[in-house]
């Protein structure tokens, strides 16, 4: 069934008239006209018949239009609920990250939310300790922290271990293979902030060993790469936070020993978030992380190995 000739019909036999409906629809009261007879020639008897005031139906018309308003009134309501689909914008799930995982897998995963797969991301870059206040605040649905504390409410799930690196200049940093941690004694170092879980492990295990370091702070990462890069500095960060710079040559990097310095990155998600939304995530999280460690480039490993 055509559904412009049933609409066509339907709105003849209410308005009683070609002229009225014709002018109703906005076509031509001969294409109306057309459209009927179509319908009448399709099912092989008269649907409308002319009387002295106008038109009224026949008894085959009568039933049609009964049937022809619950068709209507479908296609009306179908129309409806798809354009509320359709306006409705795709909800957008507030993911805090790390530099250093923001640096290593944010961009695939923005990147595949918008080519559908997977959640629409909002990312909000941050230090674990900052971003998982804001988990725990409701102010973001999920982050990726390093080691965060007092969140055991917000179900954190392991994501990978790694080692924290020396890097900076070649010069300073030299090659071979790990660095003893009693080395850094030697090094002007650039850390982030005494608050921060990554700093705090750094010195613990100086005090432990009796050692002051000479240290600056620096927390944001580009003015921490300009230290490293132009003013000859070095820090103690993962291996993927200056992955490019250590893969062209600008840097150099060498792994802590004696004790070496490791972190675990976590997922932590607000205890309301709905939980297909978090299964969400985690779909479209893990297998960018399992690449990242299948590769070796980054050095890290899964939780626990």
């Amino acid at each position: 069934m055509d559904l412009r000739q049933l609409r066509y019909f339907l709105a003849v036999a209410e308005a009683g008239s070609f002229t009225a409906a014709a002018r109703g629809l906005h076509v031509s009261q001969p294409a109306l006209g057309y459209q009927v007879k179509q319908l009448e020639d399709r099912y092989g008897t008269p649907l409308l018949e002319r009387h002295s005031r106008g038109i009224r139906t026949t008894k085959a018309g009568a039933v049609l239009v009964e049937h022809a308003r619950k068709i209507m009134a479908e296609v009306e309501a179908a129309e409806a609920a798809l354009g509320k689909m359709r306006m409705a914008p795709a909800p957008v799930l507030s993911l805090g990250v790390t530099p250093t995982p923001g640096r290593a897998i944010a961009p695939e995963l923005v990147a595949a939310s918008a080519l559908g797969r997977g959640p629409k991301i909002a990312l909000r870059e941050g230090l674990s300790d900052e971003l998982a206040r804001l988990v725990l605040g409701g102010e973001l649905d999920a982050a990726l922290c390093y080691d965060p504390q007092g969140v055991e409410r917000l179900g954190a799930i392991p994501l990978y271990s790694e080692d924290l690196y020396l890097v900076g200049p070649p010069g300073l940093v030299g090659q071979g293979g790990d660095m003893d941690f009693a080395g850094l004694a030697k090094l002007p170092l650039v850390l982030d902030g005494s608050f921060q879980a990554g700093r705090r492990l750094i010195e613990q295990a100086a005090r432990d060993r009796g050692m002051n370091l000479d240290l600056i702070e620096a927390e944001a990462v580009t003015v921490k790469r300009e230290l490293l890069v132009r003013h000859g500095r070095c820090s103690i960060v993962p291996l993927g936070l200056f992955y490019e710079e250590i893969r062209s040559g600008q840097l150099a990097a060498r792994r802590l020993s004696q004790p070496a310095v490791s972190r675990s990155l976590v997922l932590i998600a607000r205890a309301n978030l709905p939980a297909a939304r978090r299964k969400e995530l985690e779909a479209a999280l893990l297998p960018l992380v399992a690449a990242r460690i299948a590769s070796g480039e980054l050095a890290w490993r899964y939780p626990g190995s």
